[in-house]
């Protein structure tokens, strides 16, 4: 049982009633709480996760869930292949844990206590500081702040995923409690002098040094300081050079393990070159026993091989501008610092290719753009893995603060957020600011009645579903709709303004607005039928032809003319949206008023997250047959109904432009919306009042 008083077993169930996990494996107990493994049971195929369930003592402390949530946010900025994936903060009946990429639970402490350590050779242990140093310098570039909290515990190794760094800086949430915690965090027994004044000093060479203590441990077979150690024991202390290590490797690691910040290496990459530099081609490349080490940079031959595969699929003459370059790799001679330029160049090309070939969405050049984006990553990666061969900047970035990082975007003032004033007649239209000359505008009917504000759309033809290899079998296969209509699409999600003034009308119960006011706020607690009605009502009262949108129209519209898996990117950005984890106030609490955040390429506001909408289309658990000239699919069992965009109470992955779920249209619950779409029957351009 967890000290919260929920039993935890083997087929237990945990988690929000949205996104349950079923225990399978207790794979022990951790520093920070207790791990298991578990399936995820809100995802397609019931992948398995790593569960981290936190002790009680600090979740009772003041802000710690909050503060937690921030650096959640902040650690998910580091996408690297050696970075331990975490996939939010969950809750429920008093029971938090966090949920990670799946692990075996084997960390390098347990290597340390059990002696095993001891036994890697030489390669090993080479290939496991490389993976644990290119992560750590990945979040640097990344969050521009010391971890402060590099220790064994945080490093899972496993011999087929290799290593993963915890990349959770737990040091600022726990430090204040320290004494409290059940099973003390080791971060302190390595962490560098300066991490002993308060307030602490710390930058990215702090990092350097903890680094640079592990290293020590991993070689010598002892640590470098006792978990008692005070900051006096790191300038009196002389350490003794480990057998195993060159007069060159220990000097460079002594550098490392300088009291003065300044005298030592200005990164994690700087000191691996140092000790490995001799060894750098063969110290990724380690033999199948050992944990995997990062790949070699296999020279440009890469991207040779990468057009080769995919020149069959490519219209005669794309790749004839680019064949100087091509001849280039395959002559010059490499240096590291060519090496990584001409990766970059080439993944350019590749991303040029690709971008030819989404312009031009025939079905049969469907392998051509998954090879070309699987080529571009994996070109992604090798640069990436360059970086350790080419030269090291002297100085890091300078450092921001957690707070600094999570800071809300400030609100956007928007015109049409402003009450209308009644129109002179039972119709009018009220046009408004054309973001890119999209007409958008506003219907007014009765003395005081209106209808949401609509942007009209363009016409074209887009690729819809997972085109970033980050959804579910439900997102599949991309499919080519063409949208060769008018229509216009609500700017944000129907407000319980807009609503209520249907519920009123019609003496229709208001829905509950579950404490967090109405106004502006998107109206929750509505069901696909109460959606439904609201869109006959509209369509009634204004003479316009009002409806939900059909789910191809939605993605349309979010995508806004992108390919990746947010219209900003296929990365989380802070205060982009509104999710359980994306970095605003209202996060894991409570929807938001609507338009307080970014608009897409075509004004629209929040298709990401804040509520999720309910769209015209029965469910299916595939795109197989499905329309591709943008109508709803309205056959088959439709006792199921589509919803999109995510919610506040969602992972940011339910928020992606091609995620979709489904629920019985009706129910409704308090993360549940909508938004309106308009048929035109012809575009519409500075319309007047």
């Amino acid at each position: 049982m967890d000290d919260s008083g929920v039993l935890l077993e083997i087929g237990a169930l945990v988690g929000p009633e949205r996104h349950r996990f079923r225990l399978t494996t207790e794979l022990g107990p951790h520093p920070y709480g207790t791990l298991w493994q578990a399936e995820d049971q809100a995802s397609s195929g019931r992948p398995t996760v790593t569960l981290l369930f936190l002790p009680d003592v600090l979740i009772r402390q003041p802000e710690f869930v909050e503060r937690l949530r921030k650096l959640i946010i902040v650690c998910r900025k580091c996408k690297h292949p050696n970075a331990l994936d975490c996939y939010g903060l969950f809750s429920a009946k008093g029971l938090f844990f966090l949920a990670f990429e799946a692990v075996d639970g084997l960390t390098l402490a347990d290597m340390f206590a059990s002696g095993k350590a001891a036994q890697l050779k030489p390669m090993q242990k080479q290939g496991l500081l490389i993976q644990m140093g290119k992560a750590m310098d990945a979040f640097h570039r990344e969050i521009h702040k010391s971890h402060a909290s590099l220790a064994p515990e945080l490093i899972f190794i496993s011999s087929k995923r290799g290593v993963r760094v915890m990349m959770i800086s737990w040091h600022y949430v726990v430090d204040d409690y320290f004494d409290l915690m059940p099973s003390k965090p080791t971060y302190r027994q390595y962490q560098a002098p300066e991490g002993f004044v308060d307030p602490q000093p710390t930058s990215l060479r702090s990092d350097v040094y903890a680094f640079a203590a592990l290293a020590y441990q991993l070689y010598a077979d002892k640590p470098a300081f006792l978990p008692d150690d005070d900051e006096k024991a790191r300038f009196q202390r002389e350490l003794k050079a480990p057998n195993s290590l060159s007069a060159k490797q220990w000097s460079a690691l002594q550098s490392a393990l300088n009291p003065d910040q300044q005298s030592r290496p200005a990164s994690i990459l700087e000191l691996l070159k140092a000790l490995f530099s001799e060894e750098e081609d063969t110290a990724a490349n380690t033999p199948e026993d050992a944990h995997p080490a990062p790949p070699s940079v296999d020279k440009p031959n890469r991207v040779i091989n990468a057009i080769s595969r995919v020149k069959k699929l490519i219209p005669t003459g794309w790749l004839q501008p680019f064949q100087p370059i091509i001849r280039l790799l395959q002559k010059i001679p490499l240096s590291p610092k060519v090496t990584a330029a001409l990766l970059f160049s080439s993944g350019l090309i590749l991303g040029l290719l690709l971008s030819l070939l989404l312009q031009q969405p025939d079905p049969q050049q469907q392998q051509a753009i998954r090879t070309l984006t699987e080529q571009r990553d994996l070109l992604q990666q090798e640069l990436e893995q360059a970086r350790i061969n080419s030269p090291v900047t002297s100085e890091q970035p300078v450092e921001t603060s957690i707070d600094e990082l999570t800071q809300p975007l400030p609100a956007l003032n928007e015109s049409e957020a402003v009450a209308p004033s009644p129109a002179a007649q039972d119709t009018s239209r009220q046009a408004l600011e054309q973001p890119d000359g999209l007409a958008r505008f506003r219907d007014h009917f009765g003395e005081a009645g209106y209808a949401p504000v609509v942007q009209t759309l363009p016409q074209d033809t887009f690729l819809m579903g997972d085109l970033n290899r980050m959804g579910d079998d439900n997102e599949r296969p991309v499919r080519t709709v063409s949208i060769d209509y008018s229509f216009a699409l609500g700017v944000h999600e129907v407000t319980f303004d807009e609503y209520d003034q249907f519920a009123l009308a019609t003496n229709r119960p208001l829905p509950d607005d579950a404490g967090w006011g109405r106004g502006s706020r998107p109206v929750i607690n509505v069901s696909w039928q109460d959606a439904q009605a609201y869109t006959a009502w509209l369509a009634a009262v204004t003479g316009e032809p009002y409806r939900l949108p059909t789910e191809a129209e939605w993605e349309y519209a979010a995508r806004a003319g992108t390919i990746s898996a947010w219209w900003w990117g296929n990365e989380l950005v802070p205060a982009m949206a509104v999710c359980d984890e994306c970095g605003t106030q209202w996060d894991g609490q409570q929807s938001a008023p609507v338009g307080q955040l970014p608009a897409n390429a075509w004004g629209l506001k929040d298709m990401h997250g804040n509520v999720d909408e309910w769209v015209q289309d029965c469910y299916s658990d595939h795109y197989r047959g499905a329309p591709e000239d943008g109508s709803a699919l309205l056959s088959g069992d439709c006792s199921y109904r589509v919803i999109r965009g995510g919610s506040w109470f969602d992972l940011a992955r339910l928020t992606r432009s091609s995620s979709r779920y489904r629920h019985p249209p009706d129910t409704a619950r308090n993360t549940w919306g909508f938004r309106v779409a308009l048929d035109l029957p012809t575009p519409i351009s500075n319309a007047s009042p």
